[in-house]
């Protein structure tokens, strides 16, 4: 019994260290695991940050912006359809102007990457995600809440979870032109955060801020937010307690409950490489009891299968020390196992990987880093880890690596200073390297994940071969283009080659030693328009009076704008241009003005006398005209018993010439008048008008048959007053020559010619005319139609032509004797509202 006592406290003791073991490496692996997605998540994100604060300085971007130039715009296109297609990450990329109206537009289409036409783009101001990346400050990220993609009200199928990254964009004077937005493809970051797996087999979770799956154990409980029937499917709801406790907790911990041990890691906005309006994330990675108890559950009956042969054969002692150390070597195993996984995890990361001890030796590196480096891992394990940094650099560096072990943050290295990894064969490549800290039981160990941004450099010289061909551009402009200094000395910073002859300057120093106000003729002047570029910031056009390097006089325009660097230094930018002969032709117009209106003087001169003359001969003319016809009234009313039938006739012929020479006498003053009289322009209702005279002319002939057409809806812009003389005649001439038509038709309408002005019409079916005397029509004094058949002056077509004339349109006509006419005419500045 003593013994088989002491046989028990052993194995129970054995089974308390084993089953201790055993918890500790499965709380290990699920804290590998946790971390190393953590680093695949800030490494995804850290991407697309820099991918949009890339765009946003992009150089077609901002050439466009600056120039407004339609050229610039698609250059912009292509660079974003050739950044989408290389990159495969986003969903969408898209540059979105101040106001929220998408200017240009990348479609992923499904791995067939488009630009989208202008008729497609769309006004998303109202979008939330547009106005919060719009109040950022340069250089601010905006990150969408992780959701699935939603098209016409619905979710797109199949689904495809998105995150849409925002950032300002600002021209080179600092104003905000609008923003970068990126549609992040999140299937990607799922996909590789599933192959992130547990010893228990399983992937961790991602959960927002509200507790809900958006990478979860099964499909049917992730995006429980987007479904309505799916709100209660949530980490939240489901593990209440273990969810208050992460919201409240640590960072980073494990915590045990009833379902298992949760290890989490909350990820909160200022520790991704984003920014503060990113949303909080939550990853976590679940062993369920039952795992560890299975395990437990085994060894136990192990113990005790062993502890009864033990009690009943203790000659079997050394059986059961052999079965022990099989038993630890399976525990090892076991570890080995884990190890490789987190082997295989590290290598799957698409960057370097290096881990170092506090000492600076390397003790772990990926198969990436072999990779980029040229060395194998037998090569670099224990090596320092300046042998991956060039020579020049290599004595500063183990001073800042020190540094760094006394404050170890997550931060990325050498921040604003251009970084390098050396190659085996000796050779460099630029990096980018962000160092996370962990400490463990051997220490403090840093891990650097390195990253190749060799095709960044390559886009960013190649970005500067495109400002110097803008700026052999600029040198070749016809106009002078300069750039001077906002202080008090205001010298000239940048001039090109125009400026050099405009100036009579021999070389660019000779320009550059002196300011631009010493070349201005009038200092008064030139102080003024200082002041005036200084207080506006901008001037436009102003003309000034100049003077070369060689004293040589001249005129130019000056175009300026005041604008600021990063540091907040004033400058200006300006475009001068040589105005002389401009000037000189500005002169001889001016004199040729005085002249025209001295002669425009002596023709209203003139004209004043030939009204006055008209009202005079009127006034003349009417007096025996008046006497004519009364006295012939008066002999044909008194003595009409006394004159024969004969002498009856010649006196009412005598009345009939005496009105038509009275009624010549208006017509020719009322043509008179058409030419004094100035325009008032005011939107005229031509259907109206021409209904009205119709109508009138109806009253005074009601027992007529005549069919009436008045197209609706036409306007013109002209003289109400002067139209209506243009209607009475034209509509007056169809009615009358209709006069003789059983089923007359009269019809006025408009229709656009060929040059998009309104072309109106006045058609009948009357007496018509011969084309061969079309000439005539407009003349005055000139008929087509014998007086006595149908009456009239003459005068009517000659004052509508002036009238036409007068608004800067023409009138014509065509016809056939006996089938009617059609007047066509036009008018200057018409609208048809047709």
């Amino acid at each position: 019994m003593p013994l088989s006592l002491v046989l028990a406290v052993v194995l129970w003791l054995l089974f308390n260290a084993e089953a201790s073991g055993i918890r500790q490496i499965a709380r290990a692996d699920e804290q590998h695991v946790i971390q190393l997605a953590v680093q695949l998540i800030e490494a995804e994100l850290d991407r697309v940050r820099g991918d949009a604060l890339y765009l946003a300085e992009q150089s077609s971007l901002q050439q466009w912006l600056e120039t407004g130039d339609p050229a610039a715009q698609a250059r912009l296109g292509e660079d974003l359809l050739t950044f989408t297609r290389h990159r495969g990450l986003y969903d969408q990329a898209r540059f979105l102007d101040e106001v929220g109206r998408e200017r240009v537009r990348v479609d992923w289409n499904g791995g067939i990457p488009r630009t989208t036409p202008p008729e497609q783009l769309q006004d998303k101001a109202d979008r939330y995600y547009v106005r919060r990346t719009l109040a950022l400050d340069k250089g601010g990220i905006y990150v969408s809440p992780f959701d699935l993609n939603i098209e016409h009200a619905r979710i797109e199928r199949p689904l495809k979870p998105m995150i849409r990254f925002g950032t300002p964009v600002f021209d080179q004077t600092g104003k905000p032109r609008g923003l970068i937005m990126l549609n992040y493809l999140g299937r990607r970051l799922l996909d590789r955060l599933r192959k992130v797996t547990t010893s228990s087999g399983n992937h961790p979770w991602l959960l927002n801020a509200d507790g809900y799956w958006l990478l979860g154990p099964t499909p049917r409980q992730e995006w429980g937010f987007m479904y309505p029937d799916r709100r209660s499917l949530s980490f939240a709801s489901e593990y209440a307690e273990i969810w208050s406790a992460m919201q409240g907790g640590r960072v980073q911990d494990q915590l045990t409950h009833d379902d298992g041990i949760f290890s989490y890691r909350r990820l909160e906005p200022e520790t991704l490489p984003l920014g503060l309006n990113a949303e909080r994330w939550y990853l976590v990675s679940r062993l369920p009891r039952a795992v560890v108890a299975g395990e437990l559950a085994g060894r136990s009956h192990n113990y005790l299968l062993v502890f009864l042969i033990l009690t009943l054969l203790l000659a079997l002692v050394g059986g059961v020390i052999v079965r022990k150390d099989l038993q630890r070597r399976l525990a090892v195993a076991g570890i080995s196992d884990s190890e490789a996984r987190f082997r295989g995890l590290l290598d799957s990361a698409p960057d370097a990987i290096v881990i170092i001890d506090r000492a600076g030796q390397i003790n772990l590196i990926n198969n990436q880093a072999e990779k980029w480096f040229g060395y194998s891992r037998d090569e670099l394990i224990g090596q320092p880890v300046e042998q991956l940094i060039p020579e020049r650099f290599r004595g500063r560096h183990t001073v800042y690596r020190q540094d760094y072990s006394e404050k170890p943050v997550v931060r990325p290295m050498g921040a604003g200073v251009e970084l390098f990894g050396r190659r085996k064969n000796g050779t460099e490549f630029p990096v980018e390297i962000s160092l996370s800290p962990l400490k463990s039981a051997g220490g403090l160990l840093v891990t650097g994940i390195i990253r190749d941004i060799t095709s960044r450099k390559r886009a960013e010289e190649a970005q500067h071969l495109i400002e110097a061909r803008y700026r052999e551009l600029v040198n070749n402009l016809p106009v002078g283009v300069y750039r001077s200094s906002g202080d008090e000395s205001g010298c000239f910073l940048e001039v090109n080659q125009a400026m050099l002859e405009m100036f009579e300057a021999e070389f660019p120093d000779e320009l550059m030693n002196c300011a631009l106000g010493d070349l201005f003729c009038d200092r008064a002047r030139q102080r003024a328009f200082s002041d005036r570029l200084h207080r506006q910031g901008r001037v436009n056009g102003e003309e000034h009076h100049m003077k070369t390097l060689r004293g040589k006089n001249f005129y130019a325009a000056i175009t300026a704008v005041k604008k600021q660097d990063f540091t907040g230094r004033i400058y200006f930018d300006g475009v001068i241009e040589d105005i002389s002969e401009r000037k000189e032709s500005d002169l001889q117009i001016q004199q040729l003005n005085e002249v025209l209106r001295a002669r425009t003087t002596a023709l209203e001169s003139t004209n004043r006398e030939l009204e006055a003359f008209s009202y005079s001969v009127s006034h003349d003319l009417r007096a025996p005209l008046r006497a004519i016809d009364g006295f012939s009234s008066t002999l044909l009313s008194d003595y009409a018993g006394s004159l024969d039938e004969r002498a009856q006739d010649r006196l009412k012929r005598v009345r009939a010439a005496a009105q038509r020479m009275a009624a010549l006498i208006d017509d020719l003053l009322k043509l008179s008048r058409v030419s004094r009289t100035e325009l008032k322009q005011e939107l005229v209702d031509l259907t109206r008008l021409a209904s009205k005279v119709l109508e009138e002319l109806h009253q005074a002939e009601p027992q007529r048959r005549v069919r009436l057409t008045v197209q609706p809806d036409l306007y013109v812009q002209g003289d109400v007053r002067l139209l209506r003389v243009v209607m009475d005649n034209l509509l007056g001439n169809a009615w009358k020559f209709t006069g003789q038509r059983a089923e007359a038709l009269i019809e006025v309408g408009g229709s656009a010619g060929e040059d998009g002005a309104c072309v109106f019409h006045v058609r009948d079916n009357g007496a018509g005319f011969d084309m061969a005397y079309v000439d005539k029509l407009f003349g005055a004094f000139q008929r087509l139609h014998d007086s006595g058949e149908f009456p009239g002056t003459g005068i009517g077509l000659a004052t509508v032509q002036r009238i036409i004339h007068k608004h800067g349109g023409r009138i014509w006509a065509e016809g056939n004797v006996g089938e009617g006419a059609t007047f066509y005419f036009t008018i200057d500045r018409t609208r048809s509202a047709t």
